[in-house]
């Protein structure tokens, strides 16, 4: 519900601050007061777009200000938006500059005002303005509909649902085979020339470096084995010299070992040196007799590692990773028979799904259709009560073939107000005194179910009078039990009904014409309905008559 309203500086408004209750509101007093702009004024808060001609003369900026209580769906939608709500309550706020730009606000987040629409649109319908009310969108008659589903009927609508999520996890799945399978027969006759091409080298993991290795032994293999030789050479002359000198060295301080383990230790490494000394020179020789110059095996060597190199280059690979390529394309042609088993088991899933779809989706077509029909029952009846009896409303249902949360049914209300007429969609009424009475039917049916909580209407008496007016007094206060109703009205039916009065009128203030708002209660309320029924010749059988409304009320 709209709690608070705060404008500045909008046209004749200088300064409004209006407390409104739950249920039905009315604003009420002489034509040309400013009711009508304290609907320009709410319009700013639901999106409408804004001029600066709105701004009051003489101010810099207007303002309105509006704080509305909303429920846990609106809280959940904003949340999806990152804006944070405090206390079930938002203040949205929209600033007119003259010299700048608009602005919108909601929690004090500033918001583009094609969201700030949106998020309004959830809140308020000001019924009598097609471009604020959802009931005329055709793509939100059929959640509408769906409100009207019992418990039972509304888990039908969850299993389907969960049918089509899975109808489209599995639908994702198969795209990926088949774009998975697609690749691969396109790329078969490539990955069998690859493996064939790598596994026509017989390649071995390190097989590179281990050739590069013995390349490079064999390349210098007469610098190695005259090197060997020197170093054989000298070590074996001084051999001899060496270990005679070492064995005199070991004797003396074998002598002394006994006396201190600092002794031992110097004789055990003393030790080690003198059996690796005969280790290397042993070794030496032995790498000195392995050592050839074998020119068949070096050129073995070097068109192999040609073959290698040449490979490793074309496919921009290390030796490792085109034997990790390989074993990855060998798997990914081991799918395309597998795949096409996939293939098969995935489509006949995708059809019993699709079976179990069509099940609850005709299930639910045949409930949605009951509903339908018990609401076009019953707005014949309100149509009645309001004077429109040849006025028809209807539910057309249209078959939609794709695999939808909605199941088969596209839908929309239809109406016709005379005999002979066609169906026409509700955005294609054009009477404003006629939209108003329609949709007071409409929303006397559908408030209870509808998430939309704040209906405005402007003046929905113009035109009607009677016995039709009372009904319409009766039907706004009905309305009234389930959302908050503001009601602009000239009607004194209408107003006694009314939980809430707010009177408006204009009075000019040094030399300045302004608006002045006030809540009416007591006897004041009683005066303003005597004189919404009579003008200015107020009797006392007009304030006993006013007194016997307000009682009705």
């Amino acid at each position: 519900m709209l709690k608070e309203l705060r404008i500045e500086n909008l046209a004749i408004i200088e300064k409004l601050y209006l407390e409104f209750e739950s249920s039905l509101v009315v604003l009420t007093g002489e034509t040309g007061a400013g009711k009508s702009i304290i609907l320009d004024g709410i319009n700013l808060l639901i999106g409408e777009r804004s001029t600066q001609e709105m701004i009051r003369d003489g101010a810099d900026k207007l303002l309105a200000e509006g704080i509305f209580e909303i429920n846990n769906r609106q809280i959940e939608y904003l949340k999806e938006l990152d804006i944070e709500v405090d206390d079930n309550e938002i203040i949205v706020q929209r600033i007119i500059e003259r010299a700048g730009k608009g602005k919108a606000f909601v929690n004090g987040r500033r918001v583009p005002l094609n969201l700030l629409k949106n998020i309004m649109g959830t809140l308020v319908d000001l019924v009598g303005q097609h471009t604020h009310q959802a009931l005329l969108e055709k793509e939100y008659h059929l959640k509408l509909l769906d409100r009207f589903l019992t418990e039972e009927e509304k888990k039908i609508k969850e299993r389907l649902e969960e049918t089509v999520n899975k109808y489209n996890s599995l639908n994702k799945e198969l795209k990926l085979l088949k774009d998975e399978e697609k690749d691969l027969r396109e790329k078969k006759d490539l990955y069998e020339y690859q493996i064939n091409e790598i596994d026509s080298l017989n390649l071995k993991l390190g097989e590179d470096e281990e050739l590069e290795e013995e390349y490079k032994k064999l390349f210098n293999s007469g610098k190695i084995k005259e090197n060997l030789e020197k170093s054989l050479m000298l070590l074996r002359e001084d051999e001899i010299n060496a270990l005679s000198i070492i064995g005199m060295a070991k004797r003396n301080l074998e002598y002394i070992s006994k006396y201190g383990k600092e002794y031992e230790d110097i004789l055990e490494n003393l030790n080690k040196v003198y059996y690796e000394l005969e280790d290397v020179v042993y070794y030496i020789g032995d790498q000195n007799d392995n050592i050839e110059n074998n020119d068949f095996r070096l050129n073995e060597i070097v068109d192999r590692l040609d073959k290698i190199n040449n490979l490793k280059k074309k496919y921009n690979m290390e030796l490792e990773e085109i034997l990790n390529y390989k074993e990855e394309i060998e798997e990914k042609l081991s799918k395309i028979d597998y795949n096409s088993f996939e293939l098969t088991n995935l489509e006949n899933s995708i059809q019993e799904i699709k079976k179990k779809y069509l099940k609850y989706a005709k299930d639910l077509s045949g409930i949605r259709k009951k509903i339908a029909q018990n609401i076009e029952e019953m707005l014949i009846n309100e149509f009645k009560d309001l004077k429109m009896e040849m006025a028809k409303f209807k539910v057309f249902f249209d078959e939609n073939n794709d695999i939808s949360k909605d199941g088969i049914d596209s839908i929309e209300f239809m109406i016709t107000t005379n005999i002979g007429q066609d169906y026409k969609p509700l955005n294609k009424i054009v009477s404003g005194g006629e939209i108003s009475r329609i949709m007071l039917s409409l929303k006397s049916i559908f408030s209870k179910v509808d998430s939309i909580p704040i209906l405005i209407f402007d003046e929905i008496d113009t035109g009607v009078g009677g016995e039709t007016v009372r009904k319409v007094a009766e039907k706004l206060k009905n309305i009234g039990e389930n959302v908050q109703v503001i009601c602009i009205t000239h009607s004194p039916n209408i107003a006694a009904k009314a939980k809430q009065q707010f009177y408006i009128e204009k009075k000019i203030i040094d030399k300045k014409t302004i608006t002045i708002v006030k809540e009416l209660k007591g006897k004041e309320r009683l005066n303003e309905i005597a004189r919404m029924l009579a003008g200015d010749n107020i009797t006392d059988a007009v304030i006993n008559h006013a007194s016997e409304l307000l009682k009705e009320g």
